[in-house]
């Protein structure tokens, strides 16, 4: 019997500068990972060109959940509208990073939505 061991193809390198400015945030996310993992998964993006995290989900309660969670005062809570579309939105901050949450999933009635 012959065993092949064979290398894997090379990485591209990238600077360890690259990541410096989202490892505050990678941190916190995983420290929200930690803290908060029982709580409904929401979806979740930190672009590389801010320090930010963006949680969204899919209901008004998992929203709840997520803002009392992030000690996120219930006044401090916009309700956002579209082309018929409504959402609630909210921004805090965890672990030094800033946080956006937003909640989806909102059925109101088609004269409370501004067009």
């Amino acid at each position: 019997m012959t065993i092949e061991i064979t290398a894997p193809a090379p990485l591209a390198s990238v600077p360890v500068a690259a990541f410096v400015e989202t490892a505050p945030v990678a941190e916190a996310l995983a420290e929200l990972v930690r803290m908060f993992g029982h709580l409904p998964k929401p979806y979740i993006t930190f672009p590389s060109s801010t320090p930010c995290l963006h949680l969204q989900t899919d209901s008004p309660s998992a929203f709840e959940a997520w803002r009392a969670a992030l000690q996120i005062g219930p006044n401090d809570v916009a309700l956002k509208t579209f082309n018929g579309e409504a959402w609630l939105k909210t921004e805090g901050v965890f672990h030094g990073v800033s946080v956006e949450l937003t909640g989806f999933g909102l059925y109101l009635a088609a004269e409370a939505v501004a067009v």
